[in-house]
């Protein structure tokens, strides 16, 4: 039986969460472009403390993913790295591709946006399972 050390789990799960808060800030900022050619009555203004809540998101699906990596551990093949990274593949499969899918099929987001969301959640996701992989060890009991 395995027992998780909750406190690497917190631990792990806000550097997943700030991680995943600065590559959303620099994708927005490299293709803020896209965002602008696209229709303005598509994005709420960004005003206030946006910022923090982006942060806030943020550490909360790096909390999440890391508490769900350690529910499917070892459902997951391979180990370490290979295990971080085959977690976040399927969390994007799942979780991003069906979303984005819907998103292209029924919005007015210009389909270069939607590619961009797609590489990036790849990207985001992979490099979050690899994380969490690398620094995730189960607690023996």
């Amino acid at each position: 039986m395995v027992k998780n050390n909750q406190g690497k789990i917190f631990q792990i799960g806000v550097l997943v969460g700030v991680v995943l808060f600065l590559f959303n800030s620099l994708e927005g900022w490299l293709f803020g472009g896209l965002y602008a050619a696209s229709d303005p009555a598509l994005w709420k203004e960004i005003s206030g403390n946006w910022w923090l809540y982006n942060l806030v998101f943020n550490l909360i699906v790096g909390l999440i993913l890391t508490l769900v990596y350690g529910i499917f551990y070892t459902g997951l093949p391979d180990k370490g790295l290979g295990r971080g990274l085959q977690f976040g593949f399927w969390v994007w499969l799942i979780g991003v591709v069906p979303g984005l899918l819907m998103t292209l099929l029924s919005m007015a987001v210009p389909e270069e946006l939607v590619v961009v969301w797609l590489v990036s959640g790849l990207f985001n996701y992979l490099i979050s399972g690899l994380l969490i992989g690398s620094m995730y060890q189960p607690k023996e009991m």
